[in-house]
């Protein structure tokens, strides 16, 4: 351990930090995963995830106070100590004035008393405008290097072509010791406002190779979309290609995984084409049964915009779908279009229904194609991942050191 808590060689002690989801994780489930597996190669992780509550929350946003309600002051999860502060979440105009402020008034007692009680070596924050933020406030605070992975909507919402970023987003994306994107898509928004020595790199999401079933059950002609029901995943999109070659296939099925603002609007179309019988609207499922259905499905199709890189993509590609996802999105890092995979252009009808036909008809001349997605995703693992993230670290701590030691003459 080096003076000020900072290892630079050995095990680390990172605390990490994103705000409660209510993505059926108990914050957030690929940060989970990447927690777990620094965890496994005997790294000591522990997260402070704040729960945002709202003014009059129960009645103006009753699914975050059902959250908020069953969320606990502190637990350990798959052996993994996670701590819920709770903030008041003042919404966008909050946002825009104060950024993660409020945040990190909440979690940085929290993470001065972490750090008393046995010394963090870094601070690892997820999303940029908030939980960055908060990060940085934290992180400085404790006198310690920190670290940022970008997602996607964060990057999407804020760091738009041809449009100005808040000052205080540059300074974030500008400001933190090493910034982690999920796709080189990402990383393109962000790094003008990166200085040519930071530490910029794409470390792409995993797969928990662990919970994907076995792909021989894949069924012909068996279509699955998974994602939130809302315009930007393109699921009407998907049923409508999806319509065009139901009256040519009579065997061919199509299931929608997911829950959102789109679902009425999607019943209703389903009803008025007569597919009743054969398209699938499951709502919400557990993720282990998402892989389930996925395994006994032949194609995989989410043809959506803003995508910052999309797990669910690399899921199906290891549980033996071909996968079919959009041009220009953050998944084009790993899918190469008609090599492993397929990428139309986003909620293009014709192109996707041209895919499926394509692959409804020679399903055994894209045996090759199948088996290299399914290689290329199982490759992508958690522990691939953690070993990238920690050599990150390092190369970020020892370049906090030798900043700090050419400040203090030490």
């Amino acid at each position: 351990m080096a003076k000020g808590g900072v290892c630079v060689e050995g095990k680390l002690r990172i605390l990490m930090m994103i705000h409660r989801q209510a993505d059926n994780s108990p914050y957030c489930f690929y940060v989970h995963e990447q927690a777990k597996a620094l965890a496994a190669r005997g790294h000591e992780v522990v997260v402070i995830s704040c729960v945002g509550v709202v003014p009059l929350m129960s009645r103006l946003r009753p699914e975050k106070c059902a959250v908020e309600r069953a969320t606990p002051k502190e637990a350990v999860v798959d052996g993994i100590r996670v701590i819920y502060p709770r903030y008041a979440a003042l919404g966008n105009a909050g946002e825009r004035l104060l950024g993660g402020r409020m945040m990190a008034h909440a979690a940085l007692p929290v993470a001065r008393k972490l750090h008393q009680e046995k010394p963090f070596d870094i601070v690892h924050a997820h999303m940029l405008p908030m939980d960055g933020h908060a990060g940085l406030i934290v992180a400085r605070a404790l006198g310690l290097p920190v670290c940022l992975t970008v997602h996607g909507t964060d990057i999407f919402r804020y760091f738009v072509p041809g449009q100005e970023p808040w000052k205080r987003n540059q300074r974030i994306a500008g400001g933190v010791d090493a910034l982690m994107a999920v796709s080189s898509l990402l990383r393109s928004r962000v790094e003008p406002y990166r200085g040519k020595d930071k530490i910029t790199r794409v470390v792409p999401n995993g797969v928990d190779l662990s919970l994907v079933p076995d792909a021989r059950e894949n069924r012909p002609r068996a279509v699955i979309s998974v994602g939130t029901l809302k315009a930007r995943k393109c699921m009407d999109r998907t049923l409508e290609a999806f319509a065009h070659l139901a009256g040519e296939y009579p065997d061919a099925t199509l299931t929608i995984v997911g829950i959102g603002e789109m679902e009425g609007q999607l019943r209703a179309r389903i009803a008025e084409l007569g597919l009743q019988e054969r398209v699938t609207l499951t709502g919400g499922l557990p993720h282990e049964e998402v892989l389930r259905r996925m395994a006994q499905s032949d194609l995989f199709v989410l043809p959506s915009w803003g995508e910052g890189y999309g797990i669910v993509y690399i899921e199906a590609m290891a549980a033996g779908c071909i996968s079919v996802g959009a041009t220009g999105e953050g998944i084009g890092d790993t899918i190469c279009d008609g090599e492993n995979g397929f990428l139309v252009p986003a909620g293009d009808i014709g192109e996707t229904e041209r895919v499926m036909r394509d692959v409804f008809e020679n399903r055994e001349k894209y045996a090759a194609l199948r088996e290299r997605g399914r290689r290329d995703a199982c490759a992508l693992t958690w522990e691939r991942n953690a070993a990238t993230v920690e050599g990150i670290y390092r190369e970020a701590i020892d370049a906090w050191r030798l900043k700090h030691a050419e400040k203090t003459g030490h």
